[in-house]
């Protein structure tokens, strides 16, 4: 099961077209994440999560959105072959690359936001969320990874039922 993205979230993509429509930033569509969806779609469902939290937090939406895109801007899929030593690795390396891929690719962070990047992989990696930015980025990550995981887990249930029946048929 592929999980796509909403209406909202698509057309949220299209208003911060400025990351989202950078060839570089579109590489992220190949990553695969969490067994049912890719990089780029989770990063437009944290970035469209993080945006609705932030006001209710007292945290600029634009830069909630902004973290939200480029937290996770690593090139690295651990599932391909000669990488899959990186998979335990992951959460400890990505956020500082993602911060070096958003300086490179020329968007523009306040060390606010780059301190949030790198924290948002809290209580998995050892950098602890010090602003209510990192938090609301750290929190909607974790929303967003948990609904993409149970997605994923409902259609491995599902593909077990499958199973289930095709045995009980051949009886």
């Amino acid at each position: 099961m592929t999980l796509r993205l909403s209406d909202e979230t698509v057309l949220f993509a299209r208003e911060h077209s400025e990351i989202t429509e950078n060839p570089a930033y579109r590489r992220l569509a190949q990553i695969p994440r969490h067994g049912c969806t890719n990089t780029y779609d989770h990063s437009i469902r944290v970035a469209y999560l993080a945006e609705k939290m932030a006001p209710k937090l007292g945290v600029d939406p634009e830069s909630a959105a902004r973290v939200g895109f480029l937290h996770d801007f690593c090139f690295v899929n651990y599932h391909e072959a000669g990488h899959e030593d990186h998979e335990g690795l992951y959460c400890f390396y990505h956020p500082v690359e993602a911060v070096e891929n958003s300086e490179l690719y020329h968007y523009e962070l306040t060390e606010v936001e780059k301190k949030a990047i790198r924290c948002h992989m809290f209580p998995l990696a050892t950098s602890v969320p010090t602003s209510r930015l990192a938090c609301v980025l750290t929190l909607s990550d974790k929303i967003v990874a948990t609904y993409e995981s149970a997605c994923n887990l409902a259609s491995a249930a599902n593909r077990v039922k499958l199973l289930f029946h095709h045995l009980v048929a051949e009886g």
